[in-house]
């Protein structure tokens, strides 16, 4: 059960300046959107329908294909309603239902989020509408664990001691979570506003698959206007970090004290070896293999092995580390 928010409420609020600071006259309504349709979710540009709301900054894509939405990107957009920069062109979305110029489009997502946010969440609801835990009959849950209202626990999942599941995350079938693991709580998300550092909210929550295992003192964050995710099979040894926005394939294995950074993409078969690190906004190819105390600093080709920092092709890394050995031993020597 969701609830949902008229357009009239936001044009409203443009028009007020309270939440979101946009002239009303410059409101740009298609003739779908002058229907009022009602708005009943939140998402990021390229996954946004009819009933969402989300934003775009006016990033571009470069001429590599970095940084950004092509035209071809923002003229598929179906947002309902979608924050743009001031001067937004009309002809860009031309899918987008209600076009709402603002100085700030993420400051505005973040404020729309802050007040209507919570009410857009799908979570399982009562009859009133508010929140509640949905866990499956099958599941088991250790002392102390907390199962916030709004988390889904699916059938034979296993929570052990002191697990605490945040609202908006859903888990699949089979799942272990050891003792101490946290999942969904808010991202380490900031952005900075008229000269100020300020707090992102992750309502979006976290989407797991099934068979997966969580080691002791994991931590999955929240993802912002879309969950973050990871599918089946995934194996998470402990004190693993996943970052907010970070989506995961399959069959992905990740040993001790090993993080990703907010945004990264892992495909299928991934293994990454302890202590290693990955910065965000990046991808790791299908069967790459991330080796121990690696950083990685750029996206990892698929079937790639990397060590070092920053990572580089394990093969060409060892033989840099010979050389400097022997050079180091030649200058002892002297």
């Amino acid at each position: 059960m969701m609830h949902s928010v008229k357009l009239q409420e936001i044009l409203q609020e443009c028009a007020q300046g309270n939440v979101i600071q946009s002239p009303a006259a410059s409101v740009i309504l298609s003739p779908e959107g002058m229907k009022n349709p009602v708005l009943s979710g939140f998402a990021s540009l390229e996954k946004a329908g009819p009933t969402d709301v989300s934003f775009w900054t006016g990033n571009v894509k470069s001429i590599t294909g970095a940084n950004g939405f092509s035209a071809t990107d923002l003229a598929k957009c179906e947002a309902g309603v979608l924050f743009v920069p001031m001067g937004t062109a009309r002809e860009n979305f031309p899918k987008v239902r209600c076009l709402v110029p603002v100085e700030n489009p993420y400051h505005a997502m973040v404020c729309f989020l802050e007040k209507y946010g919570s009410r857009l969440v799908d979570m399982p609801r009562d009859a009133s509408g508010a929140p509640v835990p949905q866990i499956d009959p099958t599941a088991e849950i250790g002392p102390g664990c907390v199962v916030m209202p709004g988390a889904v626990i699916g059938v034979r999942c296993r929570l052990e001691a002191n697990v605490v599941i945040y609202p908006n995350v859903v888990v699949g079938e089979g799942c272990i979570f050891q003792a101490g693991v946290v999942v969904g709580s808010r991202g380490f998300g900031f952005y900075e506003y008229q000269g100020k550092r300020r707090m992102v909210p992750h309502l979006a929550g976290v989407r797991i698959g099934n068979n997966c295992s969580f080691g002791s003192n994991t931590v999955v964050a929240a993802g912002f206007i879309s969950p973050t995710t990871i599918g089946n099979d995934c194996h998470l040894d402990a004190m693993v970090q996943i970052g907010h926005n970070c989506v995961l394939g399959n069959n992905i294995y990740m040993a001790a004290q090993t993080a990703l950074g907010g945004t990264t993409i892992v495909e299928d078969d991934v293994n990454i070896a302890g202590g290693a690190k990955a910065a965000g906004h990046l991808t790791i190819g299908r069967g790459a293999i991330v080796t121990a105390k690696a950083g990685v600093t750029k996206s990892v080709p698929a079937g790639r092995t990397v060590a070092g920092f920053p990572a580089i092709d394990a093969d060409v890394w060892r033989r840099q580390m010979v050389e400097l050995r022997v050079m180091a031993k030649k200058n002892l020597k002297k």
